[in-house]
């Protein structure tokens, strides 16, 4: 018997870069994502196949080959046979768009994996347990310097509520929308797909760890360090980590002073936070591309746009913009022509987005 998952991606309009830091975050769930046909194999063969990447298969158990697509599915397989012994692999058909495109297409996939092969074993997962293996999943086997904000967003994503997370603690409250919020979600695909474990990523996350040794003996983690005790000794800190550390500091309030605005249905402000986060991210944290850039300034230029941020960890992909519901679709036009005409050699798009309901 054929059953289907599908698991969400993600945007985050304020609180980048700071889950690997213990900060809390704002998320939700868009109506693009994964979608994986599965029913169980006999054996412990996992059998995949997708149209845009290929064909695959491997045993649970095989050494995982880190540079393949299918690295994803066999993290999946090795977490999971950690903890429980697995007996039955599947057999897939993988269907996704905007791959690597920063909205966390990695987390969307592995949560997919992880559902399906708990499924076809009999395992019962919690949503507690796929966030956690999903963490263990691309921290611990794929090396990846992640936070919780991917797994959280994806597993409790709703699609009436912005979720507001502490990445301590793994709670999720639902911001829900309010009625007179006619605002809608823009994507815009700069047509440079990333690739984290490629990118400066995990370097920035060293840097924050390193400014929070520094700040306070003992600290892991820049949550580990109180703000005021930052502004005592940020001087003593070497130019990069201090602008590492005020990035942290200051989008942490920007994620607080966005849950608030929502709450209160000011879209203007948030747009505004947006940018603002942008513009941090850009100055403090330096992951922004120059064509990223573009992409930013020309969404949050545009007509019925509130604000915009790169989405994700800024080295490629997208930009997600907030824009007044009844002028997204000029919105939209007007920045997908005027980027193409800038990059007539990159394959961008721009997308009307709706939001969703988490992993299902």
């Amino acid at each position: 018997m054929t059953k289907q998952i599908f698991s969400p991606y993600r945007i985050c309009p304020i609180g980048a870069h700071v889950d690997h830091q213990g900060g809390s975050v704002l998320g939700r769930t868009i109506n693009i994502g994964t979608t994986l046909a599965y029913s169980p194999t006999g054996s412990k063969e996992i059998h995949i196949q997708s149209g845009q990447l290929g064909e695959t298969e491997f045993f649970v158990g095989d050494e995982i080959d880190k540079t393949h697509w299918a690295r994803y599915a066999q993290a999946a397989a090795i977490v999971l046979n950690k903890k429980h012994k697995l007996r039955h692999g599947f057999l897939g058909q993988l269907n996704g768009t905007l791959i690597s495109a920063g909205l966390s297409s990695s987390a969307s996939v592995s949560l997919a994996y992880l559902k399906a092969l708990a499924d076809v074993n009999d395992i019962e997962l919690s949503n507690e347990g796929l966030v956690q293996l999903e963490y263990e999943l691309e921290y611990d086997v794929l090396g990846l310097q992640i936070g919780l904000l991917d797994p959280l967003t994806i597993v409790h994503g709703k699609r009436n509520a912005l979720l507001f997370m502490d990445t301590i603690t793994a709670s999720v409250e639902p911001i829900f929308d309010s009625p007179s919020n006619h605002s809608v979600w823009i994507v815009a695909y700069s047509g440079v797909s990333r690739e984290l474990t490629k990118s400066g990523f995990n370097t920035r996350v060293l840097e924050c760890r390193q400014a929070a040794s520094l700040l306070k003996n003992g600290a892991q983690i820049l949550s580990d360090v109180p703000r005021d005790r930052f502004e005592e000794k940020k001087t003593n800190l070497p130019d990069n980590l201090r602008r590492r550390a005020e990035h942290y500091y200051s989008e942490v309030e920007r994620v607080h002073a966005g849950a608030k605005a929502w709450k209160d249905s000011d879209v203007e402000l948030f747009g505004k936070l947006m940018n603002q986060s942008c513009e941090s991210s850009i100055r403090l944290y330096e992951s922004g591309s120059e064509i990223l850039i573009q992409l930013h300034e020309t969404a949050s230029d545009t007509n019925g746009v509130y604000g915009s941020r790169f989405s994700g960890g800024g080295y490629g992909g997208c930009v997600v913009a907030l824009t007044k519901r009844e002028l997204a679709e000029n919105a939209a036009m007007e920045v997908a022509e005027i980027f193409s005409v800038r990059h007539p050699e990159l394959p961008s798009a721009v997308y009307i987005v709706e939001t969703s309901d988490g992993l299902r």
